[in-house]
């Protein structure tokens, strides 16, 4: 007698339902695209339990006449493909059939939908049409999904709490409304409000309202294209110290899980303790991007993947480093006090503790505290301002390349380097400009080189010199820019974190820094310099 046996059709229908529909939140992500396919302007979404209990989604689009209500809760049966071809040209959320005969399968269902000529409900449930009805409603469809996994209690037992399944929504809606702004959006459980927003011009507007003020205010917009190929959205700027939920990832418009991207921004940002908020759509050819992969359509694969992530690392760095971070505490440039000459002490921002006292750069004072060998803390007429030694030292070496005023010592013993093919590549299209700013080199063998002469004012070793290489090869065409590859230089040469300094060189540091065009901000944008005053250290001690 054989071992093998044909599945019977109903276990085979929710064996295939359960790889679409894992949770409620698979749910409503599918009643949602179905409703942004169908052209709505308004989408209300209402759960309880989390989801668990209760879905529903309401829509103003298109809606269907009784005959299209029927054949959707068909598995396989779709308006948007109609060939194997097109699947290579999709353009719409939904394409493969399965969403609503899925969500079917698994749960209770009732569906109102209206094409503006005739309304239809729909009650169904385990894959099952108990009854159709006439509905009297405006255009469009609304789907209420009870029960979910009602009949599939393995997978029942498997669902999380129900504030763990409904932050899984809220994220999953806010990834659409981001990405929708023109769309107004509802989110409600147990009938209170999580957010409601009306219809906005713009990503950015779109953000402002979901997003806390501290992340919306560190955003700024993308917007490039280049052939057949766009990216638009919002990034935030260096030096956002917000937790925060907005870090969206699309293709074509579609929320998407990309590791690569997201490693890559990362990358961008130098690995910061909080990660940067971003909501990035990547438009390409539909040819150019299979989002056929995985039955919750989730995941998608680029064509040209690694042109598209150069691309994309090449426009967002431009974007968030081509303008000064404007955080609360950095001190605006209006505000800057006369500087006095570079080796002098700057009076009027910063005052020691004796008056009178000299403020020649090479006298030791207690006048500067340095704090976990990261940063420098100093008086004020007004208050404080504390530090960040490498960026501040990073401004002052960046200023000097870019005014031509670098000086090259040579090494008493010479870095040996052996590069890789790619590292070798950048060095030979570098070489000059690296030369131009005090970094000078001799060819040993192949792909070895010798550095002779350093920057006078560079504090690097031999792992810094070849992290110059490697950072420089994934700035794409940027390295063509001086002011890239000095960005580069400065970062590497730049004094670290955790670095011990003495008073003098504090001093020293700070005079430097105050003499400088743009002492507030570092060359990739974040801020040197933060500043309290005492009234405000008086509010956070409860004194007024």
């Amino acid at each position: 007698m054989a071992k093998i046996k044909v599945l019977p059709a109903d276990l085979r229908d929710k064996i295939a339902a359960g790889e679409v529909i894992t949770r409620p939140v698979s749910v409503v992500k599918e009643l949602v695209e179905n409703a942004l396919d169908a052209g709505a302007k308004k989408i209300e979404i209402e759960i309880s339990n989390g989801g668990k209990t209760t879905c529903l989604v309401n829509d103003d689009g298109s809606g269907m006449g009784r005959e299209d209500a029927q054949l959707a809760l068909e598995r396989y049966a779709t308006s948007k493909i109609l060939s194997l071809d097109d699947i290579e040209r999709i353009r719409t959320y939904g394409f493969r059939g399965e969403a609503l005969a899925s969500i079917v399968q698994v749960s209770r269902i009732e569906i109102e939908t209206s094409d503006g000529l005739a309304g239809t409900k729909i009650i169904a449930e385990g894959g099952l049409i108990k009854r159709i009805l006439d509905s009297e409603r405006p255009r469009g469809t609304r789907i209420k999904v009870s029960d979910l996994f009602y009949n599939l209690p393995p997978r029942l037992k498997f669902m999380k709490s129900a504030n763990w399944e409904r932050r899984l929504i809220t994220n999953l809606i806010s990834s659409y409304a981001v990405i929708s702004p023109h769309i107004a959006f509802y989110l409600g459980d147990n009938g209170r409000a999580i957010f409601n927003v009306p219809g906005h011009a713009s990503v950015i507007q779109r953000a402002k309202k979901l997003f806390p003020r501290k992340v919306a205010d560190a955003l700024v917009e993308v917007d490039f294209s280049l052939g057949a190929i766009s990216i638009a959205g919002v990034v935030s700027l260096p030096g956002l110290t917000e937790r925060h939920g907005l870090k969206y990832i699309y293709v074509n418009s579609r929320p998407v899980k990309y590791p690569r991207i997201y490693r890559a921004l990362l990358e961008l940002y130098q690995e910061p303790q909080y990660p940067p908020a971003f909501a990035v759509n990547i438009t390409v050819d539909p040819e150019s991007v299979d989002a056929n992969i995985h039955p919750t359509k989730s995941e998608v694969k680029l064509k040209d993947e690694r042109y598209v992530v150069d691309l994309l690392c090449q426009v967002v760095r431009r974007t968030i480093y081509k303008k000064p971070v404007q955080l609360d505490n950095v001190i605006a440039e209006n505000k800057v006090a006369p500087v006095v000459a570079a080796k002098g002490f700057v009076q009027d921002t910063i005052l020691s503790y004796g008056e009178g006292q000299s403020t020649e750069a090479g006298r030791t004072t207690e006048e500067f505290w340095q704090l976990h060998g990261t940063y420098i803390l100093a008086q004020t007429k007004s208050g404080m301002i504390i530090v960040d030694q490498h960026v501040a030292h990073e401004r002052i070496i960046y200023e000097s390349i870019m005014k031509g005023k670098v000086q090259s010592q040579r090494l008493l013993f010479p870095i040996t380097i052996d590069l890789t093919p790619e590292e070798y590549r950048v060095y030979e299209k570098t070489k000059l400009a690296l030369t131009d700013m005090g970094i000078e080199f001799k060819e040993f063998s192949s792909r070895t080189i010798v550095i002779d002469s350093l920057p006078s004012d560079a504090r690097i070793n031999r792992e810094e010199i070849a992290g110059i290489f490697s950072e420089l090869s994934s700035i794409g065409d940027l390295i063509k820019e001086k002011t890239e590859i000095a960005r580069v230089v400065a970062c590497r040469g730049a004094i670290k974190a955790g670095q011990k300094l003495s008073s003098v060189e504090m001093q020293s540091l700070i005079d430097r820094l105050f003499a400088t065009e743009n002492p507030y901000t570092c060359p990739h944008g974040r801020p040197i310099v933060l500043r309290w005053t005492i009234e405000e250290l008086a509010h956070k001690f409860g004194r007024g």
